[in-house]
């Protein structure tokens, strides 16, 4: 398949690729073996038919390292924090997915929308329920996308219908992750799901990690997202140093974990991470939603954290990643706002000295950071994210080799005049900040088409 379209992509955080008449191919195995300007692409394959696509651009499929699909339908439940949210909203939701048609179904519409509004790699949560999390990679496997699942673990402070007896919760997502990790050629693979630290016990946390290291396969929990979360782990775990040492006690770290928002993290808490590779998933549109905070994206990239993005459906209200693409600069701007102002106050106050001023500033992440721009946001989305994933050489880019994950988008949606511009980097902030649901017109995994709009 040779295809001609504008070709737009994002292979590092401060560097935006563009082709205004670009070519490409794809080949029998869905890898792209020849990417560039079109004229030069063809001239190379003179006898393949064009599939011209023009006006639309082609990107590279957008990857969700963190949403709870059976949350799908809670989604939008404003007016609560995490812990009251949870007991209100989601855990009913949950318990729902003990009916395997209901959780068919959801899977079904959720993994449909998600490619619609161009997520071609996802990374979910299931429930505790070992049939719900079978019917969802069965979905998964038939729909074409490519996704990383795993069964929630939770063996304590949950609702009685949700709450599993340990050994059965290891036993059913080692079975789990037998029969999926791996599955055709590693399009779908399995993430050992302790759901956080508050509802697992060391025996629970402990045997998920030794699971996820015999089987090489994923941990996915969450990390720093709410005060009072954070208050309650310290209650729990009075021998860890911090939440971060937690996991890192029962063998939870490491390159392939993905800890989810990661807000309030303590300096120590960032070098464990760090030094054991562990991936951040940024959640904006999540922790505004749940009024968590505000996670200092910049600087956790500025120390050599690995961060992603996330949707986190249903905190997040919309599985659209180029929304949380556009709320995640957004968000960066505010943190910088709010830092510019506090210093400003800080350095006119009277009664403390400069070194106290200093400390102040120092405690209270007073020093700001350059916001997110669009271009930095769209890395995270595509090669940022398959890099947590520890598939940066295959994926999230539109280079030769690069596994055939891509949208086809007319971005003349996005634009108040209905046109086509050729230049890239507005095109780019309309897309994050302008978005459209009917943009995307195709998504494709692997050179096949998973998505298309009628």
């Amino acid at each position: 398949m040779l295809i001609r379209a504008s070709l737009l992509s994002a292979p590092a955080l401060q560097e935006l690729h563009f082709e205004a008449d670009g070519g490409l191919l794809v080949d029998g195995q869905g890898a792209f073996s020849d990417t560039g300007r079109f004229e030069e692409v063809a001239a190379r394959h003179p006898e393949l038919p064009v599939e011209d696509l023009r006006p639309c651009w082609i990107l590279p499929g957008l990857v969700d390292l963190h949403a709870h699909l059976p949350q799908y339908e809670a989604v939008a439940a404003d007016g609560l924090e995490l812990l009251p949210w949870l007991e209100r909203h989601i855990f009913p939701a949950e318990a729902r997915f003990a009916d395997e048609a209901h959780a068919r179904a959801t899977a079904r519409r959720y993994l449909q929308d998600a490619l619609s509004l161009g997520t071609t790699t996802a990374v979910l949560y299931a429930t505790i329920h070992a049939e719900a999390t079978d019917v969802i990679f069965q979905e998964a496997e038939s729909c074409g996308i490519r996704a990383v699942i795993g069964k929630t673990m939770m063996d304590r402070h949950a609702p009685a219908a949700l709450c599993e007896d340990t050994r059965t919760s290891l036993r059913q997502s080692e079975e789990l992750c037998r029969a999926w990790h791996g599955r055709d050629g590693g399009r779908l693979q399995y993430a050992f799901t302790p759901r956080f630290a508050p509802s697992c016990s060391r025996e629970l946390m402990l045997g998920a990690g030794r699971l996820a290291q015999n089987y090489g396969a994923f941990i996915q929990t969450h990390l720093g997202e709410n005060l009072q979360e954070l208050e309650w782990v310290r209650e729990l775990f009075p021998e860890a140093d911090s939440y971060t040492d937690v996991y890192r006690r029962f063998g939870l770290l490491g390159p392939r974990t993905l800890l989810a928002h990661g807000i309030h993290l303590a300096p120590s808490e960032r070098n464990i991470i760090r030094e054991l590779g562990c991936n951040l998933v940024h959640c904006p549109s999540s922790n505004a939603f749940l009024q968590s905070g505000i996670m200092p994206l910049r600087r956790w990239m500025e120390e050599g954290l690995s961060v992603g993005m996330g949707t986190d459906v249903g905190a997040g209200p919309s599985l659209s990643m180029f929304r949380e693409m556009g709320e995640a600069c957004t968000a960066s701007k505010l943190k910088r706002a709010v830092q510019q102002v506090q210093s400003t106050h800080l350095k006119v106050m009277t009664g403390l000295s400069e070194d106290q001023k200093f400390q102040v500033s120092e405690a209270l992440d007073l020093n700001p950071a350059p916001a997110l721009d669009g271009t930095g946001a769209f890395y995270l989305a595509t090669r940022g994210g398959a890099m947590a994933l520890g598939l940066g050489d295959q994926l999230g880019a539109l280079g030769k080799g690069f596994q055939a994950d891509f949208l086809v988008v007319d971005v003349r949606l996005s634009d108040p005049f209905g046109q086509a511009s050729t230049d890239p980097a507005q095109v780019l902030s309309r897309l994050l900040y302008r978005s459209d649901p009917r943009m995307v017109q195709s998504a494709y995994v692997r050179g096949r088409r998973c998505f298309h709009r009628a």
